[in-house]
């Protein structure tokens, strides 16, 4: 048994097995973490990553469904402008009924009435706040509430609910949404949601930056 799974035990009833949070990356961080996201890190590993504890992800998916759910789904808007994060919100406009943006948020959206992807919606759903900070920018002056999934680096100002977890991963986004999905729907009463995780994850190549990095770390690798 893992570190992380002795420290699990005896711990609440999960929303899906511990197995599927552990194996899709969800606790996962950065080697860098804010002031605002150290109360949901529980350790840093010897690699430097930053990791989440997973019973406190676990709880604010439950409470953020809870919180998502007192809206309509007209009244949602979900946006993604890491590519990862696209099929997952897609998805899971799909099956709730919100809205999501296809493709990368365009500016003024939420505040200018004269262009075509406007909405007015009153809850505002981002995948990352630091890749969607117009989006943020945007919600804070129009008076629109905002929930993000935040990772160890993020900065959570203009953030009204927090979902702590690795955004970057495509299983563990769409892990998020999936878990979101089920959740909302059971809290509106909706039986029948026979989505799988598999559905939700993404299909994109990764970026060229990640092949940069990736790349970066193999040669530093090969250096030791």
């Amino acid at each position: 048994m893992s570190e992380t799974e002795q420290e699990m035990e005896g711990g609440e009833n999960l929303l899906v097995s511990l197995d599927d949070y552990l194996s899709n990356g969800i606790h996962v961080g950065l080697k860098y973490k804010s002031a605002d996201m150290k109360p949901f890190i529980y350790k840093v590993r010897s690699d430097k990553l930053c990791v989440f504890d997973v019973q406190t992800i676990d709880n604010r998916l439950r409470d953020g469904a809870k919180f998502i759910s007192h809206y309509k789904p007209e009244e949602i808007l979900v946006v993604s402008n890491r590519v990862y994060g696209r099929r997952p919100i897609l998805k899971f406009a799909q099956y709730t009924g919100c809205k999501a943006f296809e493709k990368r948020f365009v500016s003024g959206s939420l505040t200018n009435p004269q262009i075509k992807t406007y909405s007015e919606p009153k809850l505002l759903i981002v995948t990352d706040p630091v890749a969607d900070r117009q989006a943020v920018r945007e919600a804070k002056n129009a008076g629109i509430t905002v929930l993000a999934v935040c990772d160890t680096n993020t900065r959570i100002n203009d953030i009204d609910y927090i979902i702590p977890a690795n955004n970057k991963g495509k299983n563990s986004l769409a892990l998020i949404y999936w878990i979101l999905a089920k959740e909302v729907l059971k809290k509106w009463g909706i039986e029948g949601f026979d989505a799988t995780l598999e559905d939700f994850i993404s299909t994109a190549e990764p970026q060229p930056y990640l092949l940069a990095l990736q790349e970066k770390n193999r040669r530093n690798k090969n250096k030791k």
